[in-house]
């Protein structure tokens, strides 16, 4: 089987672990659903394994930038 965007998308959106980006004066840049997610839709170039490396405390930083995990109704909040 090959992975088309679509299914790659449709696959990653059944997957909620929700978290924030942080900036160095811990200021909001972003709110995701997961490190796929952000990994597509950010600007900065993050990947996928460094935010799960910082959200699982393994580095402090990826690309400079702090990740925070947060609950689901927070992140909902968040969305809208």
């Amino acid at each position: 089987m090959t992975w088309t965007e679509q299914s790659k998308e449709s696959l990653s959106k059944q997957w909620l672990n929700p978290f924030l980006v942080l900036d160095y004066k811990n200021e909001i840049i972003g709110v995701y659903r997961n490190s796929k997610q952000c990994e597509r839709e950010s600007e900065f170039g993050f990947s996928s394994l460094g935010i799960r490396q910082a959200l699982n405390k393994i580095h402090k930083t990826h690309k400079g930038f702090r990740f925070k995990k947060i609950s689901i109704e927070l992140y909902k909040e968040y969305i809208g």
